[in-house]
């Protein structure tokens, strides 16, 4: 019987091969205010900034990438632009057990925990 794999404090996270992210998943997503009813790429690369911050970023349909940033499993902003005019959105979450919403303008993204810290 295999012994249970039980990750090392203070190992380095491994990289998804080929990419430079921790994890890849499809997470559900919508745009134009509308429900998240579609699913897109999400990648993220954990302990990403110098204070432990973790960065998913979204492929959204149109090809483009939205940034958001957590510390833990909280996010807490969102990349912005004025070329694309989100730059005056609001940033909105909530959550339900594991997973949170993230309401950015008129899109939002579902990210489970799973995803952002790994399990």
């Amino acid at each position: 019987m295999a012994s249970p794999v039980v990750p090392v404090q203070g190992a380095e996270d491994a990289l998804v091969p080929g990419t430079e992210y921790n994890a890849t998943a499809d997470i559900s997503c919508g745009f134009g205010g509308n429900i998240p009813d579609q699913t897109c790429p999400a990648g993220v690369k954990r302990q990403w900034g110098e204070d432990g911050t973790t960065l998913v970023e979204v492929t959204k349909p149109d090809g483009m990438k939205r940034a958001i940033f957590f510390r833990g499993t909280s996010p807490y902003s969102a990349d912005s632009s004025q070329a694309d005019g989100s730059a005056g959105w609001d940033f909105n979450v909530s959550r339900k057990g594991d997973q949170v919403t993230v309401k950015y303008g008129p899109e939002t993204y579902i990210i489970v925990d799973a995803l952002v810290e790994g399990g």
